[in-house]
């Protein structure tokens, strides 16, 4: 049986080679199992982030530039990206703190000013979809206008006050119309971006009640009988080492009514591992979504070879598919070669990174990472069991509806590793160099 493996390192990119599946030996060691038939949780896709950050870069570009990133994220040959993550009114990653309306009078008269959208974001989405009509977007707000919080001020948290609750689920459901209006349907919202984290820049706290409340009563509401009202909504929205306790005080018996309206939970990166958490809520509550939203790493001077960045991409992935992650949004699909725009200094790296002066994409290895899933995982595949003699190798496995089955392999270890991939009575001896990322594909 003909397999195709396809091999990243510090000097290879998605290189491939054809590998075979033979009779399985009697020897049982050193062998990576893989059940086909042990169906775990669908995938819905993979994506990334348009900010306005990301949408300076895009417009400064050359048409022939352009057509080269979409097709890097968004072509067949390419990242074959069907997710994305907008957000709403300005994020760290925006020029300055913006919000569609500024006072009690723009509210009144309805007056809304999208003009940031206009010009950064929904250019770049468009040309997105150009590429990939079938691309699924998330919306996620990072603060309502000022005058609507407790500390007048779109950054440094503050909450949203309850007198305001259905003036801003209005400011969504506008926000949501004009994206329409531009021939972007939004399938899924996030009630609010990193709920608890007092930040420099745009934020805003709730407690779990509030954000339930805000979701279930005002959301719902607003949204009901509009085109808007079979949006997905989405909690937490935040980092995996606080899903457990959020999750099951909101999807307690006493908030039973409210979480009913919930689809999901999105969950971030930056507090570590925590797959455990992702595993528990996948078991405890099986008909919620389990999305990744957000995750980035600091932006440095030379990171297009940098293992240590990309490493987190690949570890991450693999964890939380491992563990019920049913899709994967990173954050900036593009940022200029200093890591931003961003209106707080809090710059990161991207994927890829735009160097204006020169017209030029660099391309970092954490993209190389995310292809080995993105490019060969289709949508509605599943994950499917998998076991290892050994951590060094760390992996998942999928099969795509076409019966193709994948895995995703990633040495971590400081020496070169054989071993066999075991399928029923047949099996495929590789050698992984140290560091290496390789995705097995067979029939």
């Amino acid at each position: 049986m003909n397999a195709k493996i396809y091999r990243t390192t510090e000097t290879i990119r998605l290189l491939q080679e054809d590998v075979i599946f033979t009779e399985r030996t009697k020897d049982n060691s050193n062998i990576l199992k893989v059940f086909p038939h042990k169906k775990k949780q669908k995938i819905q896709g993979f994506g990334s982030s348009f900010t306005e950050g990301s949408g300076v870069s895009f417009n400064k570009m050359t048409e022939k530039t352009k057509e080269k990133l979409l097709d890097l994220y968004f072509g067949l040959n390419g990242s074959r990206y069907n997710l994305a993550r907008l957000p709403i009114q300005s994020c760290d990653f925006s020029l300055k703190n913006y919000e569609y309306i500024k006072d009690e009078s723009d509210l009144l008269h309805e007056n809304f000013d999208f003009s940031h959208d206009d010009e950064y974001i929904i250019p770049f989405v468009k040309a997105a979809l150009k590429v990939n009509p079938e691309i699924v977007f998330m919306a996620s707000p990072w603060s309502p206008p000022a005058f609507m919080k407790t500390n007048q001020n779109m950054n440094k948290g503050g909450e949203l006050k309850e007198k305001y609750y259905e003036s801003w689920a209005l400011v969504i459901k506008k926000y949501l119309d004009h994206y329409l209006k531009n021939g972007i349907k939004i399938k899924k919202l996030s009630v609010q971006n990193e709920p608890v984290a007092v930040k420099p820049w745009d934020s805003c706290l709730y407690t779990n009640k509030n954000e339930l409340l805000f979701a279930a009563k005002y959301l719902r509401t607003i949204l009901k009988d509009s085109p808007h009202e079979d949006i997905q909504l989405y909690i937490w929205d935040h980092d995996k080492d606080g899903l457990i306790d959020w999750i099951d005080q909101s999807f307690s018996l006493d908030n039973q009514i409210y979480a009913e309206e919930i689809d999901g939970v999105a969950f971030h990166w930056y507090t570590g591992d925590h797959f455990e958490q992702i595993n528990y809520l996948a078991t405890t509550y099986p008909d919620k979504d389990l999305l990744f939203t957000e995750g980035c790493v600091p932006f440095n001077q030379e990171p297009i070879n940098n293992h240590e960045h990309a490493y987190v991409y690949i570890h991450d992935l693999i964890g939380n598919f491992k563990n019920g992650t049913t899709g994967y949004i990173d954050w900036n699909i593009l940022l200029d070669h200093e890591g931003g725009p961003n209106h707080m200094g809090n710059t990161c790296e991207a994927p890829i990174l735009y160097q204006a002066e020169k017209d030029k994409l660099s391309i970092n290895l954490s993209y190389y990472y995310i292809n080995h899933f993105s490019h060969f995982i289709e949508n509605d595949a599943h994950v499917i069991l998998t076991s290892s003699y050994s951590s060094q190798i760390e992996h998942v496995g999928f099969i795509n509806p076409n019966g193709d089955k994948i895995i995703v392999l990633y040495n971590n270890g400081s020496v070169s590793v054989d071993f066999r991939i075991v399928e029923n009575e047949k099996e495929c001896s590789l050698k992984l160099s140290s560091k290496e990322v390789a995705t097995v594909i067979w029939q």
